[in-house]
């Protein structure tokens, strides 16, 4: 087997076994080549010998690329399943760029700042904006808005594509979070309130179940299958400002806020915080706010901040922070992994990097 038919045949098991520890993570890829190339035991030192350097890597501490294009701050970036990546600005842009010619294609329509982006389906993104609208774009037709959802009367700041393939939700700083049917051309089915200040940040954690985290510094979990009025299921309490949330498995996620904290909920212990990290300038200065935070995938944490650097948790070493990365010269607003392992980030320096 070639050197690329391996690296190939590495990330399509890691697409189907890659989450958990390293060792997990390992042991699911060397059974599943086991099953699919019996003939072919060779295969498990070829795939092991790559996978090794992969799972659980560290990153170089300096960005391989930079792109710039964007004229303001950049405050979302989203890894496509084609490879590419779509970042949101200040600008009123979305940005979709091909990583290996670094050329870029520009989508205009938003009034306003775009806060978020999300990928529904192969080619077709969401994105919300500071103009109060959400829009529904098709990259298989050139990138043109298919279509604008209206209902929110201020900023929508996040948007996620809920697992069903059908609904998409979204926050925003009127205070509620709203559920949108694409199936039935963009419908709001359901709109979630209890919140009392701005929504920053909405994703889900399971089949029906989101999570929302905002400037009321609170947390609230939300049950979309309960009747009307009772889909709250837990207010969580602790964090000041929640600027980010997101799911990481087995009941379990992240938030990242503006006390220099990222916590660690667990539902299955009934929401409590099983973890806070903090890293050592945190604990001397205030100028580790996390305005961003992202799963890995392998049992480590990504998170963005306005000291201008990105870190990396390991999760299994206690929430230790295991890396910093330097370089961008102002406020780390948005990171995301892309498919092949590597991080990006999107910054208020109007730059997104791509970190090897």
């Amino acid at each position: 087997m070639s050197l690329q038919e391996t690296i190939e045949e590495k990330k399509r098991l890691e697409k189907k076994y890659g989450t958990g520890t390293k060792e997990g993570k390992r042991k699911r890829i060397m059974r599943d080549a086991l099953v699919a190339y019996p003939q072919k035991q060779f295969l498990l030192g070829d795939i092991v010998d790559i996978v090794e350097g992969y799972i659980g890597k560290s990153f170089e501490g300096e960005s391989a690329m930079t792109l710039e294009k964007h004229t303001s701050p950049v405050f979302s970036v989203c890894a496509l399943m084609d490879g590419r990546l779509a970042s949101g600005s200040a600008d009123n842009t979305i940005n979709i760029w091909n990583l290996h010619t670094r050329e870029s294609q520009t989508l205009n329509g938003h009034a306003s700042h775009v806060k978020s982006i999300c990928e529904l389906g192969d080619g077709i993104l969401a994105s919300g904006s500071g103009d109060r609208t959400i829009r529904i774009w098709d990259l298989s037709k050139g990138g043109g808005c298919a279509q604008r959802l209206n209902g929110h009367t201020d900023s929508v700041n996040s948007v996620c594509a809920m697992g069903d393939g059908r609904h998409l939700a979204s926050s925003s700083s009127d205070k509620t979070i709203r559920i949108w049917d694409l199936n039935k051309r963009g419908v709001c089915v359901k709109t979630l309130t209890g919140h009392t200040d701005t929504i920053e940040s909405v994703c889900e954690l399971g089949v029906g179940i989101l999570a929302s985290g905002g400037f009321d510094k609170t947390v609230r979990i939300w049950d979309l299958n309960s009747r009307k009025g009772k889909e709250c299921l837990l207010t969580l309490t602790g964090p000041k400002f929640v600027r980010s949330v997101c799911a990481l498995g087995d009941g379990q996620f992240a938030t990242g806020s503006y006390d220099s904290t990222i916590r660690i909920w667990d539902l299955r212990k009934g929401g409590e915080c099983v973890q806070a990290l903090t890293g050592p300038e945190y604990k001397r200065s205030s100028t580790g706010a996390n305005m961003s935070v992202c799963a890995m995938g392998d049992g480590r944490l990504a998170s963005g901040s306005n000291d201008n650097k990105i870190r990396i948790w390991d999760l299994s070493k206690g929430g230790k922070c295991v890396q910093e990365l330097t370089g961008h010269t102002s406020s780390v607003w948005a990171v995301d992994v892309l498919g092949d392992g590597r991080l990006a980030s999107g910054s208020f320096d109007n730059t997104i990097r791509i970190w090897e």
